[in-house]
């Protein structure tokens, strides 16, 4: 990644031949979470770095926050994955 600098990734903007900066993310846009709610994202956390160590802390971060704000879409998703609902019993 050549373009990528300290304050995001620089470009050639294909229309105007002009070099630009696409910035980096602000990492102070995240959720914001009760304390109750930080709490649990915290046990949630820790309990999927115990059972999976070898994934990365920012990947569980993303995937316990968007399981946490979004549990109807993740549902749907696990719904998808065949392997992992064979797991449990259906009715």
């Amino acid at each position: 990644m050549d373009g990528l600098t300290t304050k995001g990734l620089k470009y050639i903007d294909e229309e105007t031949g002009e070099e630009k900066i696409l910035p980096r993310a602000n990492i102070q846009d995240g959720y914001k979470y009760t304390i109750e709610q930080n709490q649990r994202k915290e046990h949630l956390m820790t309990m999927c770095l115990l059972r999976f160590p070898h994934i990365d802390k920012v990947t569980v971060e993303l995937m316990v926050d968007w399981y946490m704000n979004h549990p109807d879409d993740m549902f749907k998703e696990m719904e998808k994955d065949e392997d992992y609902m064979a797991n449990f019993k259906s009715n």
